[in-house]
This record gives C-alpha cells, sequence and structure tokens, in this order.
C-alpha cells in the first residue's frame, strides 16, 4: 500500500492523493510492481525497498550516488511494535523501518508501522525541509521505545501485585512475555545508536541540527530509555528468582502437607493392623468392638493431627 503525504504551510502534515505533490511516501509492503517502479523513477536499489521487509534486519546508515550522480541517503531503524502472544499477553517486538532521502522527497518504507505512520502525521512545527521531517521522524521512533518501556513498566509492576495471587501458569506467560520484550527493545535501541554517529557527522544534517537540537534530543531519549530498560532487566530478574523461590515453596508446603496426612492416615491403619490378627485380642467378642476402635483411631488421629499442627506440619 502506497501513502502520500505533503507538508502545509502552517508546518503540518496531510494526506494528499496523488505522487505529484507529495513530499514524503510510505510503502506498506509493496509489492514488486510498486518496487521497480519507484526504484526506477528515483534511481535507487530495489534492495532498499526489501531492507524493511526483513524481520532480521540491523540498523544501517548509508549513502548512495546514483546514475544522474545525486546522492541518496538511507536511513534504516527498528521500530518497536505491539503485539499478542498465544496467552493474550501484550509483547514489543522490532521491525525495520526505511527512510530514503531523495532531494526534497521522502521515501519510507515498513511493515507493520501503521501505528508510527499515525503518530508521524501528527507532527507540528515542521519547515518545509525534508531532512527536518526525517530527523523528527527518528526522534519519534525514539519517543516510542520510551512508551513501550513505560507500558513494560506498567506490567512489571501488575506482576508484582500479582506474584502471590495469581496462578503460576499465567505468571510464567507473562514473565516470559516481559522479557522478550525488554530483549526486543534493548537490542533495537542499540542498534539504532550504533549508527547515530554517522547520522550525527552527515554533511546533510548539519543545518537542521544546529537549528532544532534534534540529535541532543535523541541522545537524552537514547540515555532515558538505555537506563530504563537496564533498570527492568534487573526486576525482571529478581521477579524471576522470587517466583521461583514462591514455587519451590509451594512445593515444598504441599509436600509437608501429604506427609502429614500420611502420618495421620496411618493411625488407623496400625490399630486395624493389631486387631486383624489371627490370635486372641480385647473386645473380639464385643459388639462395640468395632465402633471403640473406630473411636480410639479417631482419637489418636486428632491428637496427632493437633500435634503436627502445633509443630506447623501442616
Amino acid at each position: 500500500m502506497i501513502t502520500y503525504f505533503e507538508m502545509t504551510d502552517e508546518g503540518r502534515l496531510v494526506q494528499g492523493a496523488s505522487e505529484k505533490n507529495a513530499d514524503w511516501i510510505h510503502f506498506e509492503v509493496p509489492t514488486k510492481h510498486e518496487m521497480y517502479h519507484f526504484a526506477k523513477k528515483y534511481h535507487l536499489p530495489t534492495m532498499l525497498f526489501e531492507v524493511a521487509q526483513d524481520i532480521n534486519e540491523v540498523a544501517r546508515y548509508e549513502t548512495f550516488t546514483t546514475e544522474t550522480g545525486a546522492v541518496l541517503t538511507h536511513i534504516c531503524l527498528l521500530v518497536p511494535v505491539k503485539k499478542y502472544d498465544g496467552q493474550e499477553h501484550a509483547e514489543y517486538i522490532t521491525r525495520p523501518f526505511s527512510m530514503i532521502i531523495s532531494g526534497q522527497t521522502l521515501l519510507t518504507v515498513g511493515h507493520q508501522q501503521a501505528s508510527l505512520i499515525s503518530e508521524l502525521m501528527t507532527l507540528e512545527g515542521l519547515d518545509g525541509q525534508i531532512e527536518t521531517l526525517a530527523l523528527r521522524s527518528v526522534s519519534v521512533i525514539y519517543q516510542r521505545y520510551l512508551a513501550a518501556l513505560a507500558v513494560v513498566a506498567q506490567q512489571i509492576e501488575q506482576l508484582e501485585k500479582n506474584v502471590h495471587t495469581s496462578t503460576r501458569n499465567r505468571l510464567l506467560y507473562a514473565l516470559k512475555s516481559l522479557k522478550k520484550s525488554v530483549v526486543y527493545l534493548d537490542l533495537g535501541l542499540k542498534s539504532n545508536q550504533q549508527i547515530m554517529p554517522k547520522v550525527k557527522a552527515s554533511p546533510l544534517f548539519e543545518r537542521v541540527a544546529l537549528h532544532t537540537n534534534l540529535l541532543y534530543r535523541i541522545d537524552i531519549q537514547f540515555a532515558k530509555s538505555d537506563k530504563a530498560i537496564t533498570t527492568y532487566r534487573e526486576l525482571l530478574e529478581q521477579l524471576s528468582a522470587l517466583l521461583s523461590d514462591i514455587i519451590s515453596n509451594r512445593l515444598n508446603n504441599i509436600m509437608k502437607t501429604l506427609t502429614s496426612l500420611s502420618i495421620v492416615l496411618t493411625v488407623p491403619t496400625i490399630l486395624g493392623g493389631f486387631w486383624g490378627m489371627n490370635v486372641p485380642v480385647p473386645l473380639a467378642n464385643s459388639k462395640w468392638g468395632f465402633l471403640l476402635l473406630l473411636g480410639l483411631s479417631l482419637i489418636i488421629s486428632i491428637t496427632v493431627g493437633w500435634w503436627l499442627k502445633k509443630r506447623d506440619y501442616f
């Protein structure tokens, strides 16, 4: 799917109807025909359209010189994407998002990036320069990491509240999703940050960076995200250890209870065994013998149970 956007004089983005006046063209999982058409028109390598559809792609910054002598800039960043696992637990993965600057046109390619595009459309204060739009997009992507980590923080807090009450399986699934999210966010953030020195050194962004301080803002966003990831990873490790201790403690309590029950239930068996021998025993000819034996077993069992309870075996 192809979407066209134009920058207004008021510094906003509006969706356009055609490519003619578009300042920004977004490709969401483009077809081979669309890739070939626009690659030919803008003198682009077709692989630039394929990069954003590779889930194993890493962040990259590169420039190309076309047949006409024009210099193209390609920035690929990993963007957090929210999804749900089989147990309906929210978790985050990352997907590549490519930005190609060709003259005064920005081409972007992505997969599962509808929410990112919606967020970019709310940008205001644009100065009509494609470079500004590209850097603002980078800042929005870093802000999405902070937003994703805020959700992770809420999930960790909820997990801490439920750790003593929820079922074991539900806790394990929730913990698995949280750990997966932190791993993806950590790797994606660090992969993005590796290319930022190249972005800062690019002559393409010198004027924009000096005018708006966007690169400094991006560095701050990275520092916040990196600190949050480190904190949440340690919290998850502590929660994992706590959950293991709780499960082990519950298992010990179950085994202790079962052992105590087996001791209590052994009392009637022992007493019944004595009176079941093929030798003369007391009360053998009494019509109340069975009831007396049953009562004695009950009294001893209750006494043993009380004694075990008093010593915290139940």
